[in-house]
């Protein structure tokens, strides 16, 4: 079985070099929600806090500042809303930046936002680093390939080297057309290909599959013939079974498939359901600085609502936290949430949360 660790090692490496939280950026206004009247409202931790026009009242839930009648997230002549939920004097603070549909995103402005804003997407564990935790389970699927039989000149033992390393890939890219909407699909294909004597695959075959999708199957097939061996004295025949089975984690679906979506969502909507998750992202953070004191970074969390209100996505996206552990444990919570049902339709769109391990003092 193969169980690689895609971008963890990149981006840990990059978080050992990276400088201590800069303080968290004030939310500007870009072209998805209408401002709010008065200073945008905020969230600490651990309690929530009013805008600074009101009384405290830590039980108050609003995230995001609620826009002008009218403004939606679905609506690209909406002026955006402050979504600041900088932390107050006491304890790590998390910052929930204005949420964007996807495909939309707040372009930075000039190049030293832009890099801020990179350092963010990239965080850091402190100086030195804290020891990335341990891997829990197994969040990628299970994929297994094996070489049942080698009729030719090939060695059964090269084959089996070259192709657990190089077609691990091709088997996830395949999985995921089809896991992304069936968690539990899973089975084993058995493909027989035939090797010309300098080592191209001429010829793939499915010979059997126990998978129930077959657009998975052709898949497998024919990312098999990419496979590439070494030359020998003759053609060989070479037979493979390629097993894939769910991990601890859903699968992301694939970028063909990542849409927008028609639909609309007021902030109000988006400011309530982020409200009910922000304890279970405190604890997630607050356990994660148990071993890594400094511990800072964007999270951006790409949710799917469907036309019901449901979320059946939510996973990282252009951002790549230092710390899977936390990472993971907000996710899921972000998976539990549910929301309104959009106007018009589905509907994509991205929340950064920044974390800090530095209390943020409140605006005035």
């Amino acid at each position: 079985m193969i169980h690689p660790r895609p971008f963890l090692a990149a981006a840990f490496a990059l978080a050992a070099c990276a400088s201590p939280a800069p303080p968290l950026p004030a939310p500007r206004a870009a072209g998805l929600f209408a401002p709010a009247a008065g200073p945008p409202r905020r969230v600490d931790a651990p309690a929530l806090v009013a805008s600074s026009a009101e009384p405290r009242a830590p039980a108050a839930p609003p995230v995001v500042s609620p826009a002008a009648p009218g403004a939606s997230l679905g609506d690209p002549s909406a002026a955006a809303a402050e979504g600041d939920a900088r932390g107050a004097s006491q304890g790590p603070s998390i910052a929930i930046d204005p949420p964007y549909k996807l495909g939309r995103h707040l372009v930075p402005r000039g190049q030293a936002e832009a890099a801020e804003r990179d350092r963010w997407n990239v965080g850091g564990r402190g100086d030195p680093p804290a020891p990335p935790p341990p891997a829990e389970g197994h969040p990628l699927p299970r994929i297994i390939v094996d070489i049942d039989h080698v009729k030719g000149p090939l060695k059964a033992s090269e084959v089996q080297r070259i192709a657990r390393r190089r077609l691990w890939i091709h088997v996830y890219s395949c999985y995921r057309l089809r896991a992304y909407r069936d968690p539990t699909l899973h089975g084993k294909t058995t493909v027989r290909l035939t090797v010309s004597r300098a080592g191209k695959v001429t010829g793939a075959r499915a010979t059997s599959s126990t998978l129930s999708a077959p657009d998975v199957v052709s898949c497998l097939t024919a990312r098999a013939r990419s496979l590439p061996l070494p030359g020998a004295k003759a053609g060989s025949t070479v037979v493979a079974t390629l097993q894939v089975y769910p991990g601890d984690e859903p699968v992301e679906p694939p970028p063909s498939v990542l849409a927008p979506g028609p639909g609309e969502l007021q902030p109000e909507a988006i400011s309530a359901a982020l409200a009910e998750a922000l304890p279970v992202w405190r604890s997630c953070y607050e356990e994660a600085l148990a071993g890594a004191p400094a511990l800072w970074g964007r999270l951006a969390i790409r949710f799917h609502v469907t036309d019901s209100g449901a979320v059946d996505e939510a996973f990282e996206a252009e951002s790549r936290f230092p710390d899977e552990r936390l990472t993971r444990c907000v996710l899921r919570r972000a998976r539990a949430l549910t929301f309104p049902a959009p106007e018009g339709g589905d509907l994509r769109f991205v929340v950064p949360l920044r974390f800090s391990p530095d209390p943020q003092p409140s605006a005035p």
